[in-house]
């Protein structure tokens, strides 16, 4: 009897879990938006050429549409999006070369195409690709005969590709900074809880048996102790130098979180139980000597999860965080993994 509302209730909540996931990631959501507003001004299009015989522009039309669901099915489902918006630039653009050349449209729309094209992608990808995109155009079907034309309309388009890229890379260079002051701690460096729950849950979808993604919560020994007899500031020097050292220890693809106080976690990309135990065993040597104080080594203890099928990310954290108190009940300074 309490399955049907319960099935009516995940339905319902849907709008808000598409929100919640495209609140968290802003690749996701510029293609949302891009997908939606470009299938809504094709559709259109496709359907007028379609009823009034011309087969080949709505070929072109309707191939784009369904190429641009497609790669956002893929984004959605994979959360590749880097990898899905450099198909759509590819994508759009060759649409346009076919129209252009192919069909014999008028090149006007290649305007909103470079702009496009800078606006989903890294500027250098989209650069290459506009070049090219123009040169084609510029050299097989030019606007009009004439050379001044020619000159006018390659002018004119360089102008709105340079502003387009100049635009790009300065509204880029103050995005990172602002995501880098949202999601970075402010005393050690490290990721914080914020940036965490993003990447857990594209770490759950990316999961696979050929692909683990271990999670690792680390939480200082005795912390409170070094506060009480060091003081704060030596507790602080602690932190930030566990920090440093996590992060000279581990790979550019693995990701380190401070959650609060002297809790931390770590994200191990494509790693197995084996992996994860030596990295952890050399971790714990690594970490004797900077964190050593004039009483002995300041010791870390670790507990250690794997993300399963079915489960959620606070279900998986919760997972490794249970392992990290067995290894504090069991002794301290030691690995305790949750399987």
């Amino acid at each position: 009897m309490s399955s049907p509302p319960k099935r009516q209730s995940a339905m319902a909540d849907w709008p808000g879990s598409f929100r919640t996931r495209l609140s968290g990631d802003f690749n996701l959501a510029l293609m949302a938006v891009f997908t939606a507003v470009s299938v809504l001004a094709l559709l259109p299009f496709f359907i007028y050429r379609l009823a009034s015989g011309s087969f080949a522009a709505a070929l072109g039309n309707g191939v784009l549409i369904v190429f641009l669901l497609s790669v956002f099915a893929f984004a959605w489902l994979s959360g590749r999006t880097e990898v899905a918006l450099r198909a759509v630039v590819v994508g759009i653009s060759l649409v346009l070369l076919y129209m252009v050349i192919g069909v014999g449209q008028p090149p006007h729309w290649i305007y909103p195409t470079v702009v496009a094209n800078f606006m989903l992608t890294r500027w250098r990808f989209a650069l290459t690709v506009n070049l090219v995109m123009i040169g084609i155009v510029l050299f097989a079907a030019p606007p009009d005969p004439t050379l001044a034309e020619t000159l006018s309309f390659a002018a004119s388009l360089t102008l709105v590709a340079a502003f387009s890229m100049f635009f790009v890379i300065h509204t880029d260079f103050h995005r990172e900074r602002l995501n880098v002051m949202l999601e970075q701690d402010a005393l050690t460096g490290a990721l914080n809880r914020r940036a965490l729950v993003g990447h857990l849950e594209r770490a759950m979808r990316i999961s696979s048996p050929g692909q683990q993604q271990a999670l690792v919560v680390m939480d200082l020994d005795d912390f409170k102790q070094i506060n009480d007899l060091h003081g704060h500031e030596v507790g602080d020097r602690v932190l930030v130098n566990l920090t440093r050292t996590v992060m000279a220890q581990t790979r550019r693809v693995d990701q380190f979180y401070r959650l609060g106080g002297e809790e931390f976690v770590l994200l191990l990309d494509n790693t197995d139980r084996a992996g994860a135990e030596v990295l952890l065993r050399k971790l714990q040597e690594a970490l004797r000597q900077p964190l050593e104080l004039e009483d002995g080594p300041v010791t870390v203890s670790f507990g250690v999860a794997f993300a399963r099928r079915g489960e959620s990310w606070p279900e998986w954290l919760a997972r490794a965080d249970q392992a990290m108190y067995q290894a504090k009940a069991q002794g301290k300074d030691r690995v305790v993994f949750a399987d």
